[in-house]
């Protein structure tokens, strides 16, 4: 095979970045064309013909001067900050969908919604997981709250049971889900390392240091894994698991968000020997 020419790589990222300088300064412009002035709250001269917003007064909502917003819309190398980003999708009235996406062309980091949208009513992710999956499946929020469970992972695992602790984390360290893992500490140590990563992407959301704490205040060993700050993606990973009929059972366990921002989680046990939609769970 051959190799690439020196330089190749650096030119490809050069084209990429510029790219992405071309798609944001076409994003904002069709964005300010399609508000009016008084979408915004402006005054303006009935005589005016200009159909949408001006750069000056987008400027003005935004909170910056109108030659750096006329520089960031012309699609010149210049560095924005996240409170930057913000401000101009307050200016330009963007939905949640269109946040993330200026992030994502300006080269930041997509945020976490800054609200909570209405999620499918939970009886949808029941049907799903007791209809369309063979094995152990649970779907879970972005605090690891479950919210759906079918009954081959409520028994193997004991969520969704009375009395049981329906957070997923939470039950791996205090509750009987964690007992039924023969490898819990691996898996224990997996599981922080996520979370851990995750609760960087919402570093202004209070709710994951409180879990943290709460979780660390009544377990030792979420404690000493907490602070050894491993991070890690949500991927394949092998679990065993004791099946109360045949014993230790090696199980892959997948994650998939089921959403852009990961407001949801499907979590599958994929049984071993199961080759086609005819297998079923024993």
């Amino acid at each position: 095979m051959d190799a690439k020419p020196l330089g190749t790589d650096r030119d490809d990222r050069t084209d990429r970045t510029k790219k992405k300088r071309t798609e944001l300064a076409h994003f904002l412009r069709s964005r300010r064309a399609a508000l009016s002035p008084e979408d915004v709250g402006l005054v303006t001269s009935a005589r005016r013909a200009r159909v949408g917003l001006r750069r000056e007064e987008v400027a003005v909502l935004a909170g910056v001067s109108a030659s750096w917003y006329a520089w960031l819309e012309q699609g010149r190398p210049i560095k924005v900050s996240d409170g930057i980003l913000d401000a101009i999708s307050r200016a330009l009235r963007l939905g949640e969908p269109e946040r993330v996406h200026l992030y994502r062309l300006a080269d930041a980091n997509p945020p976490l919604p800054l609200s909570d949208p209405d999620l499918p009513d939970s009886g949808l992710f029941q049907r799903m997981v007791d209809t369309q999956l063979l094995g152990p499946a649970c779907v879970i929020d972005r605090y690891w709250q479950v919210l759906a469970v079918n009954e081959p992972a409520s028994e193997l695992l004991g969520l969704g049971r009375d009395g049981a602790d329906d957070n997923f984390l939470t039950s791996l360290f205090t509750g009987s889900h964690g007992e039924r893992y023969l490898n819990r500490t691996e898996v224990a140590r997996r599981m922080t390392a996520r979370f851990r990563l995750q609760s960087s992407y919402g570093a202004d959301d209070a709710r994951y240091e409180e879990m943290a704490d709460r979780l660390a205040e009544g377990d030792s060993r979420f404690a000493e894994l907490w602070e050894r700050h491993e991070v890690e993606e949500f991927g394949p990973i092998t679990v065993e698991l004791d099946h109360p009929e045949e014993g230790p059972v090696p199980f892959v366990l997948f994650t998939m968000d089921l959403d852009e921002a990961a407001r949801t989680r499907l979590l599958v046990y994929l049984p071993p020997g199961i080759s086609g939609p005819a297998a079923a769970w024993p």
